[in-house]
C-alpha cells in the first residue's frame, strides 16, 4: 500500500523488525499505520484483519521460523528435520 517500489514487503518487515512483528500480531492495521513505507496488498492486510491473535502469532512464527530455517541452510548447507548439519543421513553425526 505504497507508492514507493524500494519498500520492503509486508513478509520482510515481520522478518526483520522484532517490535512491528509483535504490533502486527496484536492489531495489524495500526501496525502498518505506525510503520514506515510497507508492501502489503489489500488482500493480505484482509486476510490478517480476519484471523485471531493466536492465528496471526502462529502465522509470522512459521514466517520467521522458514526465514532462519533457510538462512541456516544457505550459510551451513542441509540441515536435518532436527537442525543438525548434514541431514539426518549424515553419516559423520552419530
Amino acid at each position: 500500500m505504497t507508492a514507493d517500489p524500494d519498500a520492503p514487503s509486508i513478509w520482510v518487515r515481520v522478518i526483520a523488525d522484532d517490535r512491528f512483528r509483535a504490533a502486527l500480531v496484536e492489531d495489524p492495521l495500526r501496525a502498518l499505520a505506525d510503520v514506515g513505507p510497507t508492501t502489503v496488498s489489500a488482500e493480505q492486510v484482509r486476510r490478517l484483519e480476519e484471523m485471531s491473535a493466536d492465528e496471526r502469532l502462529e502465522l509470522v512464527t512459521a514466517i520467521v521460523r522458514e526465514a532462519h530455517w533457510r538462512g541456516g541452510q544457505a550459510r551451513f548447507g542441509r540441515l536435518g528435520s532436527d537442525g543438525r548439519l548434514g541431514g539426518p543421513d549424515n553419516p559423520d553425526i552419530a
